[in-house]
């Protein structure tokens, strides 16, 4: 795997390397972390990697998918059942804990720029 810094990721995008790496990926995973806000909006941090990746999948779908009709789009992974240091957020309408992976699923298929189709958005409940 690697790893690529957000400021690198948005120069080079349209660099042939790049974009054959790109091409390649099956998943991007989103690191979760912390107690979300409320049931759709992960902490701010994280916020901001679902925002990297709201911007980065959305690039894919309308600038390399449309140059090769036999490119899959990635799925995007959001990570982190919960943080054991801390306590759960609790639904109102349930009881239940939130996942921070759900919080940041729910984030990105309501992205306010780039919402992500939900057939590609997937979330860990335990970890």
């Amino acid at each position: 795997g690697s790893i690529i810094v957000e400021d690198s990721l948005f120069l080079n995008l349209l660099d042939e390397d790049y974009s054959q790496w790109l091409k390649s990926l099956d998943a991007i995973l989103v690191l979760g972390g912390g107690v979300p806000l409320s049931p759709t909006e992960p902490p701010v941090y994280v916020q901001q990697r679902c925002d990297v990746v709201a911007r980065l999948f959305d690039f894919m779908k309308n600038n390399l998918s449309s140059q090769t009709s036999d490119m899959k789009l990635p799925s995007v992974v959001c990570l982190s059942a919960g943080t054991a240091h801390l306590p759960q957020f609790i639904t109102p309408h349930n009881g239940l804990p939130l996942w921070e992976s759900t919080a940041s699923a729910a984030y990105l298929l309501q992205h306010g720029n780039y919402p992500i189709p939900e057939k590609y958005v997937y979330a860990e409940t335990t970890s």
